[in-house]
């Protein structure tokens, strides 16, 4: 019953956050992220998740550009041919950062808590909505810091500061991507043995609890113009990553959310 609460809980909340999405989905302000200088539509596939970091965010992935919009955070990243430099915007604050594909793909935007100790347990070949898809097992010898950050919070409750000891990951397997967009998706997932885009990342608790980490709600392949993929220009550059994304707010953030739907309220 309990499991089920939870389960409810996320998904009334995922509707409700989704809803937020999209109505700042596609199209941003002329100034920070499109130009007015073609019309050239494109096909790309469009992915509708919820991070329990960064809650819904939009990603249009595909060869002739990559996109991610985090409505809540207000972030914007893309990237695009021959390049792939990736553009990390705040619209809000206007302030930005621009990373080499190469080292975007380590260090990046993330959207879950990165692994920092685990071991790969199985790798089986899959299906999700009928396409191709993997699923891989890792158990976990350290989780990350900002979990433990985030529990902290919240340490006063019984078996709140439990680590998960286990993951899986379902990766989909269906699309031919290059090195670029390749690159985009390891830095915002963060995984170790980059497997393709993330469909849906659980984590296993020794008390028996299982929670979402990331979710995909909607995928579909879509054609928006090429000028989505043109970087904005129009920031001061940041000084680091933690200012860009205001870390600390965010931390609190994915703290609120683990508590509403993730932790065990015994």
């Amino acid at each position: 019953m309990q499991e089920l609460r939870r389960h409810q809980s996320f998904s009334i909340l995922a509707i409700a956050l989704v809803a937020i999405a999209t109505t700042t989905t596609i199209i941003s302000p002329p100034t920070a992220c499109s130009s007015p200088k073609t019309d050239k539509l494109v096909s790309v596939w469009k992915f509708e998740q919820i991070s329990h970091i960064e809650g819904p965010i939009t990603l249009f992935i595909g060869n002739a550009g990559v996109k991610m919009i985090c409505p809540i955070q207000h972030m914007i990243c893309v990237a695009a041919p021959p390049k792939w430099e990736v553009t990390v915007f705040n619209e809000k604050e206007k302030l930005g950062m621009i990373f080499p594909s190469d080292q975007w793909a380590w260090r990046g935007f993330r959207l879950v808590d990165k692994v920092l100790n685990s071991e790969e347990k199985s790798r089986t070949a899959t299906r999700w909505r009928g396409r191709p898809a993997e699923m891989v097992i890792r158990t976990v010898s350290t989780s990350d810091p900002m979990k433990e950050q985030v529990e902290m919070l919240y340490r006063e409750s019984a078996g709140r500061a439990v680590e998960f000891k286990s993951e899986e990951f379902l990766y989909e397997k269906w699309l031919k991507l290059e090195q670029g967009p390749r690159n985009f998706l390891s830095g915002i997932y963060r995984v170790p043995n980059f497997g393709g885009l993330m469909l849906k990342r659980t984590r296993s608790y020794p008390n028996g609890r299982v929670d979402t980490a990331l979710e995909t709600l909607t995928c579909r392949e879509v054609k928006i113009p090429v000028s989505e993929f043109v970087s904005p220009t129009n920031f001061k550059t940041a000084k680091s990553m933690n200012q860009l994304t205001e870390q600390k707010g965010k931390i609190k953030r994915a703290a609120d959310m683990l508590e509403d739907m993730f932790l065990d309220k015994k």
